[in-house]
């Protein structure tokens, strides 16, 4: 009996001391948990606050907007020509790149132009060829078009270096719209234009 004693309060420590320690793990673990959670979801961006945040983003957007509206407007006489303009001495908007590769496009299957296949070929690890607007003009497709208003450009990607603006171009006299896809890259203190997706 004497034996039994020490035994049993041997027995009834080490059960308590076991229980304790179970209990400090699954508050421990519940701790590692919650920590790995807060870790693991951070609370995300939107693409406004990205907007908001990144002024390198806000001067491309307003530069693009500018560059397709002067661009399509003036082409259609719906602005004045700048003496720079008049003297031909006007800047490119686009890279070298992309203007040789719409101008193939625009070229395709017509006297001196490559055919869709070697357009396709000679093209296609660079842009996307389908997505080049064959046989049209840049931005839209139509000759003859209205005042051009550029009614949204938000960012839907940047890679590196290069921005991916989602843009609808609206011709506000027939309200024909025209989604695109505008890559730009930096060039210097603007940008340039390296492709212009239509779909």
């Amino acid at each position: 009996m004497k034996q039994f004693i020490p035994l049993t309060c041997a027995a009834i420590l080490l059960i308590s001391c076991n229980g304790q320690q179970k209990n400090n793990q699954k508050v421990t673990g519940l701790k590692d948990t919650q920590a790995q959670d807060s870790i693991q979801k951070p609370i995300p961006a939107t693409a406004k606050t990205t907007q908001e945040n990144l002024p390198e983003i806000s001067k491309a957007k307003s530069w693009l907007t500018a560059a397709i509206e002067n661009s399509l407007n003036k082409a259609n006489g719906n602005m004045e020509n700048t003496n720079e303009e008049a003297e031909e001495n006007i800047k490119s908007i686009y890279t070298k790149q992309y203007d040789e590769y719409k101008d193939d496009a625009i070229n395709v299957d017509l006297d001196n132009g490559l055919t869709s296949e070697e357009f396709f070929t000679k093209w296609k690890d660079k842009y996307n060829p389908k997505l080049a607007g064959i046989g049209t003009g840049l931005f839209i497709p139509e000759q003859d078009y209205g005042l051009i208003k550029v009614t949204h450009c938000e960012l839907k990607n940047k890679i590196g270096d290069n921005f991916i603006f989602s843009v609808v171009i609206e011709d506000t006299e027939s309200k024909i719209k025209h989604n695109r896809d505008i890559r730009l890259i930096p060039s210097g203190s603007t940008f340039l234009i390296d492709d212009i997706m239509e779909y």
